[in-house]
């Protein structure tokens, strides 16, 4: 079999992915239009409801097709619009997002840790 690390795998991977999420797309706003028209006559909920169903299937599915093929670690980059260029951020940038995550997470955590300590205080505490 092909190296599952090598470039070419990693774009056929780029390609499905794509392609799912314009399946996605198309389920979302079919699901969209079925919510938005529930109380119109001729509209059928249970068509409705299976496009939401295909949406939730084909959402998690794209979620492990990311998380297992290496995909879902790339940054995202932002959208300028329709037929602007993408412009790519900077290593630089990159960096400094990654810290700023980093020290939101760990504010959390701290946070957590102290509410947990408060907790157990009075849970522990005499009567």
């Amino acid at each position: 079999g092909a190296d599952p690390n090598s470039p070419e795998v990693f774009k056929q991977h780029i390609f499905l992915i794509r392609e799912n999420v314009a399946q996605l797309q198309n389920f979302a706003r079919n699901a969209l239009t079925g919510i938005q028209n529930a109380y119109h006559t001729g509209n059928n909920p249970a068509q409705t409801e299976a496009s939401i169903t295909a949406l939730k299937q084909t959402l998690q599915m794209i979620s492990d097709m990311l998380r297992n093929s290496g995909v879902g670690a790339l940054p995202l980059l932002p959208t300028t619009g329709p037929g602007a260029p993408v412009i790519a951020p900077t290593e630089q940038q990159l960096l400094i997002e990654t810290n700023q995550s980093i020290q939101t997470l760990y504010e959390r955590l701290n946070r957590r840790q102290d509410s947990a300590a408060v907790v157990a205080n009075l849970l522990g505490a005499p009567d």
